[in-house]
């Protein structure tokens, strides 16, 4: 999944990165993340996750994103690889509720 932001145009909240990352998933992904078990996300850190950190500015200083995901996780001292996962398990939570195939399972 290719990521496309202008890096003044990161996204501030876990909410918008998440709104980012759905609108850009194909059918397949979206299916994909909607299947999986919430304890086999983290196989995601190295993909998606890598992803986020890099397309999402987390590495570049997006201290917005940041703070949102700390509010998030409830943790001050986060770490942005566990920052990203942030967003990841808030985007696997929308896939879950939202793929049409869940939906009618």
């Amino acid at each position: 999944m290719g990521i496309n932001t202008i890096e003044n145009q990161y996204p501030k909240t876990v909410a918008e990165a998440v709104e980012i990352l759905h609108a850009n998933m194909s059918l397949n992904e979206e299916c994909m993340l909607a299947y999986m078990d919430e304890v086999d996300l983290y196989d995601l850190h190295l993909s998606l996750g890598h992803d986020i950190r890099d397309d999402f500015g987390l590495w570049a200083g997006n201290e917005a994103l940041m703070e949102s995901c700390r509010v998030m996780a409830d943790k001050q001292d986060l770490h942005i690889d566990d920052a990203s996962m942030v967003i990841v398990r808030a985007l696997w939570i929308t896939v879950k509720k939202s793929n049409i195939i869940n939906s009618e399972g």
